[in-house]
C-alpha cells in the first residue's frame, strides 16, 4: 500500500507576523468586519448590524424549520393548531422539527439553543429586545448590538459579573443602571 508521508511533516507557513493591536478583542469591541455597525447586504445595499442573543436566535430557527415542515406537508393534512408556547421541546422534538434529512449539526444547534436559551416564548423575547433597546439608548454611549446580545444571553447575577464579562459595558453605563437591567431580564426569565 502507497501512503504518501509528504504533508505530514509539512507545516503550513503563518501569515506575517500581526502587531498585536491588529487582533480582535472583545473588551475593547474590536470584534472583526463580522461586527460592523453597518454591514453591505448581497444587493450591495447598507443595513445596520443584528446581533442575535440565544432566544432570538432559537425562534428565528425553529420558526424556519416549522415554515420548511409546513411547506413539505402541505399535500397531506396538518393540523398547524399547536400551541406553539406550550410546545414540548427535547431532544426528540428537536429531531422531528428538523426532518429526516436536516444532519447532525442542526440537532446539536436546537439543542444547545434549547438547553441555553434563557427566554422561551417569543412574547418574552420581544419584551426582553425593546427593554434591551431602551437600556441602550438610556446608556451614555449607545451600546454596541455585541453588546446587547450578550447580555440577553448571558445570565449574570449582578452589574460586577455584566462587567467583568463583557468589559466594554464598564464606561458606558453605571452599575445601578445595569442592576436595574438585570433584575428585569431575570422577572422575563422566570415568566418563560
Amino acid at each position: 500500500m502507497n501512503i504518501s508521508t509528504s504533508a505530514l511533516g509539512v507545516r503550513r507557513r503563518k501569515a506575517a507576523t500581526q502587531n498585536i493591536d491588529d487582533e480582535e478583542n472583545a473588551a475593547v469591541l474590536k470584534l472583526g468586519p463580522e461586527f460592523q455597525l453597518t454591514q453591505i447586504t448581497n444587493s450591495g445595499e447598507q443595513e445596520q448590524l443584528i446581533a442575535l442573543n440565544l432566544s432570538e436566535a432559537r425562534l428565528l430557527i425553529r420558526a424556519a424549520l416549522k415554515e420548511r415542515k409546513n411547506k413539505s406537508n402541505r399535500n397531506r393534512e396538518y393540523d398547524d393548531n399547536e400551541d406553539d408556547e406550550n410546545e414540548k421541546e427535547d431532544e426528540i422534538s428537536n429531531m422531528e422539527l428538523a426532518g429526516p434529512n436536516s444532519n447532525e449539526i442542526m440537532h446539536k444547534t436546537l439543542n444547545y439553543l434549547t438547553n441555553f436559551a434563557r427566554f422561551k416564548n417569543s412574547s418574552s423575547t420581544e419584551t426582553v429586545e425593546k427593554l434591551l433597546n431602551d437600556f441602550s439608548l438610556s446608556a451614555s454611549e449607545p451600546l454596541h448590538p455585541f453588546e446587547l446580545a450578550n447580555l440577553g444571553t448571558l445570565e449574570c447575577e449582578d452589574a460586577e459579573e455584566a462587567k467583568s464579562l463583557i468589559p466594554s459595558l464598564v464606561h458606558k453605563v453605571s452599575d445601578v443602571q445595569l442592576q436595574t437591567l438585570l433584575t428585569e431580564l431575570r422577572k422575563y426569565q422566570t415568566l418563560s
